[in-house]
């Protein structure tokens, strides 16, 4: 539903609750009035964007937005709310982008914020908020841009995770915080200050150990009343800096649900399988190659985690290109992980040096000269990994058919 950039005004309807089929609401740009009505929050399918930006709308932000468990993007900033950013935001297990700029919001950033781990883009300024910036907040492995300019926000600034690139982080306009990097410029945080927060992190530590405790005798306790007990991690739908975000509903309609006709192959980590994206217009269609991984092998995780930071950071013309990543949950709530990359429709030099058939032997035929530039591009290939990346890479697994063929 998008209606933004209009002159819609008066209420924004509680009947838009009943449309249980929307998956995005855009409403921005227009002159509502009075509050958001609780009732969208309660739309099962609001799964991508909710923009209420840019109206007159006044009130705080509902509680109830802790039900949309798998909104990607809000939009609630340049408007007139007020009241306190509400813990219940952090149930939001999949947000990545959250605009708040340009209203009249008050008290602390809630610490349930930072469970978002998922969270690209937090814009919090122009408002009235106050107290300390959370150290947790440089905690957040994909926050790549945060806005606290032009608040009441005092202390010192933390210098882990975003806060340590100047050029991600927008802190102006606090006229009482100190500290942080260098190349914010900001004054030294005074003796007192921080023989106060000393103060503060002794008592967090006693707090964390009793805490600590009554968790370690209450799992004692249920370990020993069930004989079963499922841990589940909330993942979030990411994408790397830089790359198209996409979702697995996506990739599901892609893939063909991950059908056996889309298998490219398989392996001890994961299985790779062509997709297919439409353009907007519907006439262009990319496509990709999608490893899906099986994380219910060992060290799984750890082969995604490193590829993913290995292809972040590496670009040559003999790599084949990254697209995006996908962390999402699928439809069974289960963790799901996958890497996108280009298709390459010429399959892997395996396929040429080894046809399945003898039509594909007649039809596939390297040269002398092929076989040698493949050879070369290889080695240029490593000798960028080996010596010219940020950090020494190395492959491990080198076989044909982790070589494609682009002739």
């Amino acid at each position: 539903m998008e209606v933004q950039f209009n002159a819609f005004g008066g209420t924004i309807p509680s009947t838009l609750g009943n449309l249980t089929k929307l998956f995005q609401i855009n409403l921005g740009h227009n002159n509502f009035i009075g509050q958001i009505p609780i009732e969208i929050f309660s739309i099962p399918a609001l799964s991508e964007i909710l923009d209420v930006s840019h109206n007159n709308l006044e009130g705080s932000i509902p509680k109830e937005i802790g039900k949309l468990k798998n909104i990607v993007e809000f939009h609630a900033d340049s408007n007139k709310l007020s009241g306190e950013i509400p813990s219940t935001i952090g149930e939001c297990q999949l947000l990545q982008h959250l605009f708040l700029q340009n209203n009249f919001l008050n008290g602390s950033i809630p610490i349930a914020l930072t469970q978002l781990k998922g969270l690209d883009t937090l814009d919090l300024s122009g408002n009235n908020l106050s107290g300390q910036i959370p150290m947790s907040l440089g905690d957040m492995p994909l926050l790549h841009s945060l806005n606290l300019s032009f608040n009441s926000f005092h202390g010192e600034v933390p210098t882990n995770g975003v806060f340590a690139n100047a050029s991600e982080i927008y802190i102006q306009g606090n006229a009482h915080i100190c500290g942080g990097i260098p190349e914010l410029h900001l004054p030294t945080c005074s003796l007192k200050s921080r023989k106060k927060k000393k103060h503060q992190i002794l008592l967090l530590v006693v707090v964390i150990c009793l805490v600590s405790t009554l968790a370690v005798f209450s799992l004692l306790y249920m370990l020993l009343t069930c004989h079963k007990r499922r841990k589940k991690e909330v993942p979030a739908t990411t994408s790397m800096q830089g790359h198209p975000m996409i979702t697995y509903k996506q990739l599901v309609k892609a893939t063909d649900g991950f059908s056996s006709s889309h298998l490219l192959g398989s392996g001890s980590f994961g299985s790779v399988y062509k997709g297919e994206f439409d353009s907007q217009d519907g006439e262009i269609t990319s496509l990709v190659a999608v490893k899906v991984l099986k994380l219910e092998t060992p060290k799984a995780l750890k082969s995604f985690t490193s590829e993913c930071e290995t292809l972040r950071n590496t670009r040559h013309r003999n790599l084949v290109k990254i697209v995006t990543i996908c962390s999402s949950i699928d439809n069974r709530g289960n963790d799901f992980k996958a890497i996108v990359y280009d298709f390459m429709p010429n399959g892997s030099l395996e396929d040429w040096l080894h046809p399945e058939t003898n039509d594909q032997a007649e039809q596939r035929h390297l040269t002398l000269h092929q076989r040698v530039t493949i050879l070369l591009d290889v080695a240029c290939a490593l000798d960028h990994l080996h010596f010219h990346g940020p950090e020494p890479i190395v492959h491990c697994d080198i076989k044909s058919s982790n070589v494609f063929v682009r002739c």
